[in-house]
């Protein structure tokens, strides 16, 4: 697992350098299949690795492949400038009320070599709206040699669900566990907290599965031709199972939906699913599935399929269903608002190879936003948690730059457009029960209220991808 972090490590940098993009994410594709142990997890795990990168890492390659033309404004000099340059955010009264968790791996350096470091933990600083610091800890080893990793933090950041099950709250202390929700290796999204910061809504697949068979001695072959696994047959049961679980110890299934065949072609890489959002005030819940619809029998997916359903949770009723879709490839979680009115789903794009276009879909019609800037390669970097703002991020390959729009949900028109001097990622999380957003740009951390306005935080921390440094979470982890 550490071997392939540092990979994820390694393409972002290499990314971020503008060193052929394109291979370092195969070489990031081929790492996250070769190392699970049976077919039916490399989907789930291929996802994880997506979502480890720091939110869009994967599209921003694919934009620094894939630039076009257009007219650009004169820009500032530098990120900070172009942040500042216009009217200043209003911070909320609540600000001090709610938290922002800020994430990095804790790295052991390598005795000898240059083959970097092995990661050894996970370094949590947790922030108020604000910005100031106000908790920091290291978390725990669940067992040795495997450093605990998040699974999903709450909208107001005041808990976090581990890997192995363990709820810890804003200090790092324990005060839960949700055994039913361990998972074995890198997690994925299929977990996502609830508005009330109470309950965790999950998904599971139910497709069946072949026992697991122990590989062979070292030097012995393995059985040869392998067997198919089951949920490849075209009579598969494909069907996903939402549940609800308290931190009092309480289990609701809400409904279990998609039974029956599955319609497609299976490929040799089972199902994932994730949770997009969960309310219970609105009373609705948004589960994806993802499928792997390759059958030219290839060591890897290059169609890959998505299904997007909208739950009413009181009743388990299905209100909306998107019937399989192409997906973009290597970024398989979506996400969606606090108050689940709207998703984001990343999509094949068929006018650039090897891209993705994203899509913002109001819930539960289905309809999307219609987005008036219309760009070849769209990246979302996040959506507000009342549904009402999106932010967009833009490359401009031509003029160096990179452009940040915040628009209006309601209509798709533009508030405020920002342009930073080069090409930058961006991260978002996304503020509990309002329009605003905390942003971080290049080492910048920012504050975006509903109307534009933008004010640099100061925490007292290092922030961006080196070592001992710490980062907003990718964006399916805290929303």
């Amino acid at each position: 697992m550490d071997n392939l972090r540092r990979e994820v490590q390694a393409a972002f940098a290499r990314q971020q350098a503008g060193i052929r993009p394109d291979e370092a994410r195969e070489r990031l594709l081929r790492q996250a299949l070769a190392g699970a142990r049976r077919p039916n997890r490399l989907l789930s795990l291929a996802g994880a690795v997506a979502t480890l990168l720091v939110a869009g890492a994967i599209t921003v390659a694919a934009l620094l492949t894939h630039g076009h033309l257009r007219q650009s404004p004169a820009v500032p000099n530098t990120v900070e400038q172009a942040l500042t340059a216009g009217p200043a955010a209003v911070l909320g009264s609540a600000s001090d009320r709610g938290f922002v968790w800020l994430v990095g791996d804790i790295t052991q350096p390598q005795a000898t070599g240059n083959q970097g470091g092995t990661i050894t933990g996970m370094r949590v600083v947790v922030l108020d709206w604000s910005g100031k610091v106000r908790y920091h800890f290291d978390l725990p080893h669940a067992r040795p040699g495997f450093p605990t990793a998040i699974q999903a933090i709450s909208p107001d950041g005041s808990r976090a669900l581990l890997d192995d099950g363990t709820v810890v709250d804003e200090t790092g202390a324990i005060i839960g566990k949700l055994a039913a929700l361990a998972v074995n290796g890198m997690p994925a999204n299929a977990t996502h907290w609830m508005a009330d910061n109470r309950h965790v809504c999950a998904s599971f697949s139910n497709e069946p599965v072949a026992p697991f068979v122990a590989p062979q001695p070292k030097g012995q072959p393995n059985a040869s031709p392998t067997p198919p696994e089951p949920y490849t047959r075209p009579d598969a049961d494909h069907s996903v199972t939402l549940k609800i679980f308290g931190l009092d110890g309480t289990v609701r299934t809400v409904a279990t939906f998609a039974k029956g065949p599955q319609g497609v072609a299976s490929g040799p890489f089972g199902d994932s699913t994730s949770v997009l959002a969960c309310n219970g005030t609105t009373d609705l819940a948004v589960v994806a599935r993802y499928h792997d619809a390759d059958t030219s029998g290839g060591q890897s997916s290059t169609n890959m399929t998505v299904s997007l359903w909208a739950i009413k949770l009181s009743t388990g009723a299905v209100v909306y269903h998107q019937p399989e879709t192409r997906m973009a490839l290597g970024r398989a979680f979506f996400f969606g608002s606090q108050n689940a009115q709207l998703a984001v789903e990343f999509l094949w794009n068929s006018k650039v190879w090897g891209a993705e276009t994203d899509v913002v879909l109001r819930m539960p019609s289905g309809q999307p936003v219609p987005v008036l800037d219309a760009e070849p390669i769209p990246d979302t970097t996040g959506v507000s948690a009342d549904g009402t703002r999106i932010l967009r991020r833009l490359v401009d390959q031509a003029h160096g730059q990179t452009d940040l729009e915040l628009i209006d949900a309601s209509n798709g028109h533009i508030i405020r457009r920002v342009v930073i001097p080069t090409t930058v990622g961006a991260t978002a999380v996304a503020q509990p029960g309002s329009s605003s957003f905390m942003v971080q740009v290049e080492g910048y951390l920012a504050y975006v209220d509903r109307d534009g306005g933008i004010s640099l935080l100061h925490p007292d921390v290092k922030l961006g991808g080196a070592p001992a440094s710490v980062s907003l979470p990718p964006i399916a982890m805290q929303n």
